[in-house]
């Protein structure tokens, strides 16, 4: 059996909430096993790469805002097909939407016509603050500022000891700093862009590249992913984020996978 030596995050999408065309929302992977939110093609982002969507062992949302639960019911119903029990499957978000959402996918496939009872995913409910822990990992919540209950998560790989950081979609909030201190990555959105500073009418409540630089530059984090724009804002808004912070930072790479 072969030990565990690095983590990996495989970027399965990094674009806007309606992605580029070969593209998709935000989602990523964790070691293959793990899945962050879930965007229009998840299923076929995952088989595309040689990973076995039945394979997954949990699912981890920042939030509910539709780009990023797009594609649960497809994926739910590929484990269906594949004979996965639903109940081994773990899904983990904020506590006020999270068995809303779940159940309505499953209600979108007419579960209780097609499917038993218990043919239902694990649900794990967090709210800021609490803690997730078993043998493999560990993952921390804290707040985010944006119109739906979110998310910002701390993710601990023990078998490696290495842990980093993803916002899921937030304004620029200071809390998240002491959360994230230390992180050898931070996954941070940046949906404005490269602008100065979020407008009086930021209504979506999201943050830019500086906002996500100053999150990375007090928390001492070692490297900035930033995620969540149209392609053509990536290079300004990497270089806008180089200003504000002084360690590493880019542009999360659709397709890419990062290793810690």
């Amino acid at each position: 059996m072969s030990v565990q030596t690095q983590t990996k995050i495989t970027i399965l999408g990094n674009s806007t909430a309606v992605p580029e065309t070969g593209n998709d929302s935000p989602t990523f992977l964790i070691n293959d096993k793990y899945l962050v939110d879930t965007g229009w093609w998840s299923v076929e982002s995952m088989r595309a790469r040689g990973i076995e969507p039945a394979e997954l062992e949990y699912i981890i949302f920042t939030h509910f805002h539709h780009d990023h639960y797009m594609g649960l019911p497809s994926l739910l119903y590929y484990m269906i097909m594949r004979h996965k029990p639903l109940k081994d499957l773990k899904i983990i978000g904020p506590a006020a939407d999270l068995e809303l959402i779940v159940r309505r996918a499953m209600s979108f496939l007419h579960s209780e016509r097609y499917y038993a009872d218990d043919v239902f995913p694990t649900l794990i409910p967090l709210t800021p603050g609490e803690s997730y822990e078993e043998e493999k990992f560990r993952l921390d919540a804290c707040s985010t500022i944006h119109p739906v209950p979110g998310l910002c998560f701390r993710f601990l790989d023990k078998a490696t000891g290495k842990f980093f950081s993803f916002t899921g979609d937030t304004a620029y909030h200071p809390p998240i700093i002491e959360h994230v201190r230390g992180s050898a990555l931070l996954i941070h959105e940046a949906a404005l862009g490269p602008i100065a500073a979020a407008p009086d009418d930021n209504a979506y409540m999201h943050s830019g590249s500086i906002d996500a630089a100053r999150i990375a530059e007090a928390a001492g984090v070692e490297k900035l992913l930033l995620i969540h724009a149209a392609a053509s804002r990536a290079e300004p808004s990497v270089q806008a984020a180089k200003e504000a912070f002084r360690g590493e930072v880019e542009w999360a790479k659709f397709g890419h996978t990062y290793v810690l």
